[in-house]
């Protein structure tokens, strides 16, 4: 058995999280933390006066604080 399906049944087991629940939270944690790491990009970006790389990283945190968006209210209804 793979180890995120254990860890996936063994917090199902302690905490009653569904598999679904628990996936789309760990996605949510996924984009909180690379929309972290892209404000540093962003930054390096910045000093650095790369335009091009500076609009890219731009438009991917715009694709993922919409994701983000998308994913809250489904991670809300899971864990109810």
């Amino acid at each position: 058995m793979a180890a995120m399906e254990q860890t996936k049944r063994q917090a199902h087991q302690v905490s009653g999280i569904s598999n679904i629940a628990y996936d789309l939270v760990t996605i949510l944690e996924n984009k909180l933390q690379g929309v972290g790491a892209l404000q540093q990009y962003k930054q390096d970006a910045q000093e650095k006066g790369d335009q091009q790389v500076l609009e890219l990283l731009n438009d991917l945190e715009r694709r993922a604080s919409e994701d983000i968006t998308r994913l809250r209210p489904l991670v809300a209804e899971r864990l109810r």
